[in-house]
């Protein structure tokens, strides 16, 4: 897949560890065991982040990274990437852990998400600093998921507003007040899934598909099994990549995005770049790794689109 000379920045401010739990399930009252897990370098950022890297692109990831859990998040990261940079404040208080619990019960894929840390307003003017110096080697910016306390609710806002002043395009992916706020700024492209989308503007899929765009120029809407929806102002594109067994849907959407920036930055075609986002969310599914692909599996999904 392509490259670009300058770095896709990632824009992850609540990073985790994402921590694969085995269990056989759940008791009230009573110790409830874990046989095995697994743990990850997570959230929504550095799953997008790596799935970049993965794809054959320079990643930079700013984030707030909290005390030995968040050292241990970019050591690891390195160990998959060893070409990702990270940049922003390193802080006293851990950054958080997320648990995927596994069973053969109801509690299959069911997610506990940990707060993450506080932060100050000089961490966050510091996470703006470190932003501004990348700009210049930044070709696009990826901006994901949630922010920790004592975080301002326009944090996105002010970071697409950031990246106009450079004309550099923002892509964004997050709910509630941060996603209000940062719709305001207008970035250029926006991932949600359908349930987000109807939720935020109260209608129903068509009219809130149609709604969207008005804040951006690119909108990915995710439906589950029925796939993604690539919307423009004049054009409208439809991908489904299909999978025989699906091991985990955790990160799918953030490998989906991925797959759009790649797409956007190849200059693909609406068409393949709507494949490509597909094959990376199903990619992702294929295996336990969360929030992870692997690029053959991507270029095998594609394939069999085309046929």
């Amino acid at each position: 897949m392509g490259k670009t000379e300058k770095r896709v920045l990632v824009l992850c401010p609540n990073p985790a560890i994402d921590i694969f739990a085995w269990v056989e399930g759940f008791t009230q009252g009573v110790p409830n065991r874990i046989q095995q897990e697994t743990r990850y370098p997570g959230g929504k950022g550095l799953h997008v982040g790596m799935a970049l890297a993965e794809l054959g692109f320079p990643v930079t990831i700013a984030g707030f990274w909290g005390g030995e859990a968040g050292t241990w998040i970019k050591k690891t990261c390195k160990q998959y990437y060893p070409n990702i940079e990270f940049i922003g404040p390193e802080i006293s208080e851990w950054s958080r852990s997320c648990y995927t619990f596994k069973s053969e019960g109801d509690f299959d894929d069911t997610e506990i998400l940990g707060p993450g840390p506080s932060i100050s307003s000089a961490d966050f003017e510091s996470l703006i600093h470190a932003i501004n110096l990348a700009l210049p080697n930044t070709s696009v910016m990826a901006l994901c998921g949630s922010w920790p306390k004592g975080s301002p609710e326009n944090g996105y806002q002010q970071v697409i507003d950031l990246g106009k002043k450079s004309n550099i395009r923002s892509f964004l992916d997050c709910t509630g007040i941060q996603l209000k706020n940062a719709l305001e700024a207008h970035p250029y492209g926006i991932h949600l899934n359908r349930k987000e989308v109807t939720e935020y503007f109260q209608v129903d899929f068509e009219t809130a598909k149609k709604q969207i765009l008005e804040y951006c120029e690119l909108a990915a809407i995710t439906d589950g099994s029925r796939g993604l929806y690539l919307l423009s102002e004049n054009e409208a594109h439809h991908a489904l990549a299909k999978i025989e067994k699906v091991v985990s849907t955790i990160g799918a959407g953030d490998c989906l995005l991925a797959g759009i920036v790649s797409g956007v930055l190849q200059k693909l075609s609406p068409q393949s770049i709507a494949n490509l986002g597909a094959a990376c969310g199903a990619a992702n599914c294929m295996r336990a790794d969360l929030g992870m692909l692997h690029k053959q599996d991507v270029e095998l999904l594609l394939s069999e689109m085309q046929t």
